[in-house]
């Protein structure tokens, strides 16, 4: 699979920002895990800044935009971690499923396959405006 964000990331992390209220929404869904992976990484929204985190993303673009507090993301791919069964208290992926095309259950079992306690995922449901009616 090709890093689609490698077309398409560019300044990325210059205009999306963190949503306080989703971030506080998934530190709670880790709960007390100390160690995290964070699937589909990208620029680091979101992540945990007092745990340890493992970060995947596949694409080159998207990991050169991390901020140098955080720590470099490894190159990877949901469906086929580079990870040890279990090797992470919690693991998490924040609105990067739907970029997993036909790996999605793939991925997700590999969540859980590292994961020796909570998978976080978010993902985008779009909707049209006559489907959310008025």
């Amino acid at each position: 699979m090709s890093a689609r964000y490698d077309s398409i990331g560019h300044g990325y992390a210059a205009t999306r920002r963190e949503e306080p209220r989703f971030r506080e929404i998934i530190l709670a869904a880790l709960g007390h895990a100390k160690s995290v992976v964070n699937v589909g990484a990208g620029a680091g929204s979101y992540e945990p800044r007092d745990r340890y985190v493992l970060a995947i993303e596949p694409s080159d673009v998207m990991a050169a935009q991390r901020p140098r507090a955080l720590t470099p993301a490894i190159r990877g791919e949901a469906h086929r971690l580079p990870l040890r069964d279990g090797s992470v208290e919690a693991a998490m992926s924040v609105l990067s499923l739907h970029h997993w095309e036909t790996h999605q259950e793939q991925g997700v079992r590999e969540l859980r396959r590292v994961a020796s306690g909570p998978v976080v995922l978010s993902r985008v449901i779009r909707r049209s405006v006559a489907q959310c009616g008025s």
